[in-house]
């Protein structure tokens, strides 16, 4: 099944639960861009939030010719 997902990248300070930064990603960053660097298997992988090392920031701001916060812990979220 596809799923038509848009992405976010939200963060969070150390020792936080409180979200300070969130920036949507581009449609054009689409679930099958973003398998290998996130290394999911299935779609489905997709359907979570997920905490990024620091390559897959790396990745993902080349990817969507972005510049990410270096000092947040961040997220990458899926939603319809």
């Amino acid at each position: 099944m596809k799923y038509e997902l848009k992405f976010q990248i939200y963060g969070i300070p150390e020792n936080s639960d409180l979200a300070v930064f969130e920036v949507d990603l581009s449609r054009s960053i689409t679930t099958d861009a973003l398998m290998p660097i996130m290394a999911w298997h299935e779609e489905e992988d997709a359907m979570a939030s997920h905490l990024l090392s620091a390559e897959q920031v790396t990745a993902i701001e080349n990817l969507a010719i972005i510049e990410l916060p270096k000092d947040l812990m961040l997220y990458l979220s899926s939603y319809e």
